[in-house]
């Protein structure tokens, strides 16, 4: 078996929080203790509510954010020991995309001059270089030569996002962390870009942390897809053991939000998740939990697996029924992502205002 190109092993954030000029520091716990790997050329997906840890994981694990304790290895080699040398060619094989692509490019810079950035930034090639690995990664990511004329204003919101993956793909990079990517686009143009990542996928043999409040999206992209409540993982499974067989209440109830609203986390679940100043007592989700007992309010459970690579952090995780979903890409529609296959990438530009 290959060695995990992205390894997490018990990965801590835990902020100091003061209410006013005098008042006592609290801890908050951001990020709990996760750990999970991500196999070479293979998508690993966290999902959960908002405010569950998912985007303080990604800017841990992208050096943006120290982490308080836990052990993050990429390729093998612990990224907290780093020297400077390295930490640069760090930088250039794991690459972010963010949620919003208008507030992640420069409005001021045309297109080609955005994905030329980071090739003058790193010195990789001269200027005819540039020119020519720019073309390429256009063209890569389906978007028209002419483009790259534009100012990011002057182009939807599918193309905008075409324009931060091509930007992301310039140093040519093993590893991409996809923090939301098609959260902000409309459903027909969402099915696009995800098929789009897939394609890149498999042409350049990249390995993706995906991360998003929508189910059906990550069921769709991930081999495997650890569930997030309070910065903790409620379940960690390969994708059809979960859609199949859920054995945690809140990966159930995200499950019925697939087959139901369309796959949002933040729309699973009756009431509002805890606020990691003050979590429950037990286990963090008995609150909104419509299997609680007495145990779980006082007794806080423990992660353990109860079938090969099937891991559930559940006081009763072998006695609630299982819950099961039809498909996983039914939140987006599954005509939505076969016409998308097939269908061409966005060539035109439209204006700003009608952008979607």
């Amino acid at each position: 078996m290959s060695q995990p190109y992205l390894c997490v092993r018990n990965l801590r954030k835990t902020y100091d929080v003061r209410r006013g000029l005098l008042g006592r520091a609290r801890p908050l716990h951001a990020v709990a203790g996760v750990t999970f790997d991500v196999d070479p050329g293979a998508t690993f997906g966290l999902v959960g509510e908002s405010g569950s840890g998912k985007s303080t994981i990604a800017k841990m694990l992208m050096l943006a954010e120290p982490a308080t304790s836990g052990e993050v290895r990429v390729d093998g080699q612990d990224i907290r020991q780093l020297s400077a040398q390295a930490r640069e060619h760090f930088h250039r094989v794991l690459q972010p995309v963010l949620q919003d692509p208008y507030s992640a490019l420069n409005p001021r810079m045309r297109v080609g001059r955005i994905i030329d950035e980071p090739l003058r930034i790193h010195r990789t090639l001269d200027e005819a270089g540039r020119a020519r690995r720019v073309d390429e990664l256009l063209r890569l990511v389906g978007l028209p030569g002419g483009a790259a004329r534009k100012f990011p204003h002057e182009l939807s919101g599918g193309q905008r996002q075409r324009v931060a993956i091509a930007r992301a793909l310039s140093l040519s990079p093993r590893c991409m962390i996809l923090d939301e990517p098609v959260s902000a686009l409309d459903v027909s143009i969402q099915a696009q870009i995800l098929n789009l990542l897939k394609d890149l996928q498999d042409t350049l043999d990249l390995t993706y942390l995906l991360i998003s409040h929508d189910l059906a999206v990550v069921a769709y992209m991930s081999q495997r897809i650890g569930v997030l409540y309070l910065g903790e993982f409620m379940e960690v499974a390969d994708t059809a053991t979960l859609m199949r067989g859920a054995r945690h209440p809140y990966t159930q109830a995200l499950i019925a939000s697939v087959d139901a609203r369309g796959g949002s986390a933040d729309q699973a679940v009756a009431g509002e998740i805890p606020s990691p100043m003050n979590p429950p007592s037990g286990c963090p989700f008995h609150p909104r939990c419509p299997h609680a007992a007495a145990r779980c309010r006082e007794e806080k459970p423990v992660a353990r697996e109860i079938a090969p690579r099937h891991w559930v952090t559940c006081h009763f995780a072998e006695t609630i029924p299982v819950a099961t979903a039809n498909t996983a890409a039914r939140a987006i529609g599954p005509k939505a992502i076969e016409t998308a296959k097939t269908s061409a990438p966005e060539a035109q530009a439209v204006p700003f205002q009608e952008a979607t």
